[in-house]
């Protein structure tokens, strides 16, 4: 695949801040084409014989993501998440240890595989509420802990988001993390009509339909 103009120019921004930036936020709105940005990354990183973490919030993602990324990685692409048996998540762990896999897709427990030349930790979704582990203990927060893990192997860290968290926006704004924002959506399309209905002003009036709104019911 060849990146957009947009794409690109996200794509060499990222490149830029990683010069002077460990983390980067890239901003991006929906369908914008942010995974092959990661692609292309992960390809660059992969190239240079560097480890790469892509970290996602839900597991119910990792098989569509999974299946695109096995076309162009391979054998060199492997999977971890907590719906694995234990014997499946040993067989990963080895792996990554003894350096089969470079490349790993996997939910937050991702961040305590073995890694020996970690260089790219990639947050999809990076303000999901998924990422921080609340119960049982051990209490964190993936996010965070990636960011101290790449700090540990002089890697970098993209964050990636169309809604970004208030903390990474203003690491980004206070200039502590590179900002690069992303616009344009793939192909120039256009996002969709987006109207706000006061369903509670709507009930007081008795416009609502069975629990929807009357501009819904219209539109459907």
């Amino acid at each position: 695949f060849a990146l957009s103009v947009a794409q690109n120019q996200a794509f060499q921004e990222i490149l830029k801040g990683f010069e002077e930036k460990d983390v980067a936020l890239l901003k991006g709105v929906t369908g914008s084409g942010k995974t092959e940005i990661y692609i292309k990354l992960i390809q660059e990183a992969l190239a240079n014989g560097d480890q790469v973490l892509y970290l996602l919030p839900e597991i119910a993602l990792t098989t569509q993501i999974v299946i695109r990324l096995k076309k162009i990685f391979g054998d060199q692409l492997g999977i971890y998440h907590s719906k694995f048996s234990d014997n499946e998540r040993v067989e990963v762990w080895k792996s990554v240890a003894e350096g089969k896999y470079q490349f790993i897709v996997g939910v937050r427990s991702s961040v305590y595989l073995p890694y020996k030349n970690l260089g790219l930790i990639i947050i999809d979704e990076e303000h999901e509420q998924s990422f921080k582990q609340a119960d049982p203990a051990p209490r964190y927060h993936a996010r965070d802990v990636a960011i101290v893990l790449a700090n540990m192997h002089h890697a970098k860290v993209l964050l990636g988001s169309a809604t970004p968290s208030f903390e990474s926006y203003y690491q980004a704004k206070t200039d502590k993390y590179a900002l690069i924002e992303l616009n344009e959506r793939f192909g120039k399309t256009q996002l969709p009509e987006v109207r706000l209905i006061d369903t509670k002003y709507a009930t007081k009036m008795k416009q609502m339909k069975g629990g929807f709104s009357v501009d819904l019911v219209t539109m459907l």
